[in-house]
């Protein structure tokens, strides 16, 4: 297992020299988008196949700090890989190929506890499957966030760089995130609601008011905030990609942040 994980660092991390190469020298027209796809898409197998293992052996769902984490970013390639198809993502490869070498790595060094939790529990793995997603979702317009934040810069700063030519239009960019968005807040609203209402069927026990529901909360909250806005005022540009960013912090303290400080920490 470890030699199969260096091995998906190596390839993540030769991915991201690959398009931080394409970007820095490369026409951003003419992308080879099929070869990067061609040697994801037997990473991302293998690296849904490490994660499954557990599953299919010990029929739990482990969820220790380094399997969440890869877990998360693995969500994030399958999204990204998927929706290459249809969706100009051009860009999020400067920042995903990294975070994926890089959380593979903690992982490895990291892994925190080892919990197992019954896959037969349905109201659970509805509640940690919408969960899971959502923190991927919005994961990945995080970083469509960051890439705003970065053109916006650039652009007012009236410079030509290489990043205005590789990237989508900045309008494309502030639409694909809320479209993303509006996705994640209904997944992130199941686990909200679940996981407050329904808390004895998906935990077994009462709901209790803890820093991890009230970062899962606020960053509700501020990611409905920023839809009605959007939805009323056509909210856009730099404060827009600033709260978004905000939210994602909230949101990973409540659940990775948490189990860092738990598992890691605290032991």
């Amino acid at each position: 297992m470890p030699v199969l994980m260096i091995l998906l660092m190596v390839v993540y991390t030769a991915l991201a020299v690959f398009v931080w190469k394409y970007y820095k020298n490369g026409s951003g027209d003419a992308y080879p988008l099929k070869i990067e796809l061609s040697i994801l898409a037997p990473a991302t197998l293998l690296h849904g196949a490490i994660l499954m293992l557990p599953i299919l052996a010990d029929r739990v769902l482990v969820m220790g700090f380094g399997y969440a984490l890869s877990l998360i970013v693995w969500l994030m390639l399958v999204m990204y890989f998927i929706g290459s198809f249809f969706y100009s993502l051009r860009g999020l490869q400067l920042l995903l190929y990294p975070i994926a070498t890089i959380s593979l790595l903690v992982a490895a060094l990291l892994p925190g506890k080892y919990v197992g939790y019954s896959i037969t529990n349905m109201p659970f793995m509805l509640h940690i499957g919408a969960s899971l997603i959502a923190y991927s979702i919005f994961a990945i317009i995080t970083l469509l966030a960051i890439l705003i934040l970065w053109l916006s810069r650039d652009l007012h700063q009236r410079k030509f760089s290489s990043l205005v030519s590789f990237l989508p239009p900045l309008l494309s960019l502030e639409k694909l995130m809320f479209q993303g968005m509006w996705v994640g807040f209904i997944l992130l609203s199941i686990s909200v609601i679940s996981g407050t209402f329904f808390a004895e069927e998906v935990f077994g026990k009462p709901f209790e008011l803890t820093h991890k529901s009230m970062f899962g909360i606020f960053s509700w909250f501020i990611y409905g905030t920023l839809l009605l806005k959007r939805s009323m005022m056509a909210w856009r540009g730099r404060n827009a990609a600033i709260w978004t960013v905000l939210g994602f912090v909230s949101l990973m303290l409540a659940y990775v942040g948490s189990k860092f400080v738990l598992e890691i920490l605290l032991g």
